[in-house]
């Protein structure tokens, strides 16, 4: 090789900016565009070359490109034409060592440096950077390197290096310190870059790229925040350099920053024009992390038939389900239980029972209640057992809904009032189903007692947090009233009178109301409770109290057929009507309770693991 070809091959792989020669400028182009890691572009210019002017450097340039993207077989081929080309270009022997770390033949590519090394009598720059840059390139599952025998070859070329230009040299041995988890020396390395003795020679490309791998490494020790400091340097020093996109999206997601890091990523992926189906996952799961379903779905969509990793199928699902596109929550989760046994979760089922719960239909509501229940007892963040009970109330059955509320409230730290409200409510419902579902009459009052005085004990506990908080909510006594006039014979009830407080406490509270939507929801449950009162005072032959009643009756409803016949006397005492109306469930938006808390649709974090 005579010395301006030298010149040239050392200044392409230097990085340095001024070489301005046609052919060298496109190979320059193309290692900017693979550092940039903008691969289609990158990978066009080293075919082109390679085919335009098969020459070993150019099957050397186009080796390294596809030994850098993990297409070993390819980069084998190409460096053997390149040793084909010229047998003492020792470069085509480098890839070839490169090739062997690849598949962690450390043996072999001793034996390729070693020969590149001797042929080259240890004075070719080139030849002894790139030898050490190849035991650089790998970690992990992707391949062997050595970083100490890194090190021995870059210091060697640092010494030939002798007006101190090859800006390369320090970033790589700042990679080789880096594998050997040596962060200051490595730091100092791509300092000497970016500000220190060879910053001048160093292009705004390198010095992105060397804050950008200080800010790695501060990531690696999750330093989120100090590492996101060197990305922000990375991204001024030059924004088109995209892999400090990809990182820096890395850091905002240890900072849970996940809206950030979405776009930061998004970003990387224009920047960078990648189809690399892993890389696009990764954004997908980023902007999932950020509750942005509808692009997480799109990157999936675009996944589809790419990427054989099932977590795709739980992340579908539960964007889906976010997205109220329940039928495809069902399917894809579904198809991801079955598939990825082993990496389901608790939320799995549970985002696969909320989608059912929104079908609608009596056989979703049977297979939420399954897949809630095989949630319920390992979720500590959220208390499914709610969830059950409202799919069991949906469908009527109120003895499930209520073991179900009861569940829940002794499974939480700090149970509301409205809490209290559901459970006393199923309990007070389930009171009047139980004749339908009894035959024996002796079991059905034994049963009836049970549920009604269930629901007196849930609304007495709902009375006392509402009242402890200096509120009230007079229909907690209406139905405490009721439940006591349910759960008895009616002979029994008005011999004891058990109902008579808990109805004049509710008429005490809903008379006393001031405000003028709520004193008109109360008439409805004020009418049945001076009637109760009418027939008690009527069984305690007080007339006069009874009286008294009937005309709070008519103040409230003047049309009262009833009370009206009672106070004028057109009808007897007895055939006056004196069983209470059942009434209904409250009206719950003009209590002080909080109304149930609906099924919830919207997964949380952590669906892309």
């Amino acid at each position: 090789m005579n010395q301006p070809k030298k010149v040239m091959l050392a200044t392409l792989f230097m990085g340095a900016a001024a070489f301005v020669p046609a052919l060298g400028q496109d190979i320059q182009t193309g290692l900017k565009d693979l550092e940039a890691e903008r691969i289609p572009k990158a990978e066009q210019t080293f075919r082109q070359l390679a085919t335009s002017a098969p020459t070993a450097d150019n099957q050397f340039y186009l080796g390294y490109f596809l030994l850098k993207t993990g297409r070993t077989d390819e980069a084998k081929a190409a460096f053997e034409k390149g040793l084909a080309a010229d047998p003492k270009n020792q470069l085509n022997n480098v890839g070839l060592a490169g090739v062997a770390l690849a598949k962690k033949d450390l043996n072999t590519a001793k034996a390729k440096t070693d020969e590149a090394v001797a042929a080259t009598k240890g004075k070719n720059g080139d030849v002894l950077y790139r030898a050490g840059e190849m035991y650089t390139l790998f970690e992990g599952a992707k391949g062997a390197n050595d970083p100490a025998r890194a090190i021995e070859f870059l210091d060697r070329a640092k010494v030939l290096d002798k007006k101190n230009t090859n800006v390369e040299i320090p970033m790589t041995l700042g990679d080789a310190y880096t594998l050997k988890n040596e962060g200051g020396p490595a730091v100092s390395r791509y300092e000497d870059v970016i500000d220190g003795p060879l910053s001048g020679a160093a292009s705004n490309t390198t010095k992105a790229e060397a804050n950008a791998k200080i800010g790695q490494l501060f990531l690696r020790s999750k330093q989120y925040a100090k590492s996101q400091e060197y990305f922000e340097k990375a991204l001024a020093a030059d924004p088109e350099f995209a892999p400090t996109y990809r990182a820096y999206a890395d850091a905002l997601v240890g900072s849970r920053a996940y809206k950030k890091a979405s776009n930061i990523y998004d970003t990387y992926v224009q920047k960078s024009g990648t189809k690399d189906p892993e890389l696009l996952l990764n954004v997908a799961k980023y902007y999932f992390l950020a509750g942005d379903h509808l692009k997480s779905l799109d990157y999936l969509d675009k996944l589809k038939g790419q990427v054989k990793d099932p977590i795709i199928d739980r992340m579908t699902g539960w964007s889906s389900l976010a997205l109220g596109r329940n039928d495809q929550a069902v399917t894809s989760l579904n198809k991801f239980i079955s598939s990825a046994p082993t990496k389901v979760i608790f939320d799995d089922y549970k985002y696969l029972g909320r989608a059912y719960a929104q079908l609608g239909t009596p056989e979703g509501d049977s297979l939420s209640i399954v897949n809630l229940e095989k949630a319920a007892p390992q979720d500590t963040t959220e208390n499914l057992y709610k969830d059950i009970a409202e799919r069991y109330k949906a469908s009527k059955r109120f003895d499930k809904a209520a073991d179900y509320y009861k569940k829940a409230i002794a499974n939480d730290k700090k149970p509301t009032s409205n809490d209290y409200l559901n459970l006393g409510l199923a309990n007070y419902q389930y009171g009047f189903q139980i004749a339908k579902v009894v035959a024996d009459t002796a079991q059905q009052r034994t049963l009836k007692k049970q549920y009604f005085m269930q629901a007196d004990s849930a609304f007495a506990k709902l009375a006392e947090m509402v009242e402890k908080d200096g509120k009230t909510y007079p229909v907690a006594y209406y139905y405490r009233g009721q439940s006591n006039y349910y759960a008895n014979p009616r002979e029994v009830v008005l011999a004891s009178g058990a109902p008579v407080p808990f109805y004049e406490r509710f008429i005490e509270q809903a008379t006393a109301e001031t405000d003028s939507v709520k004193k008109e929801t109360y008439k409805k449950y004020l009418i049945p409770s001076y009637r109760y009162l009418i027939s008690n005072s009527i069984a305690r032959k007080d007339d006069a109290k009874a009286k008294g009643y009937a005309a709070k009756v008519l103040e409230l409803d003047p049309n009262d057929k009833e009370a009206r016949e009672y106070l004028e006397g057109a009808k007897t005492p007895t055939a006056t009507g004196t069983t209470p109306v059942r009434g209904g469930t409250p009206t719950r938006g003009t209590t002080p309770v909080k109304a149930a808390t609906p099924v919830k649709t919207t997964p949380k974090k952590g669906a892309g693991k």
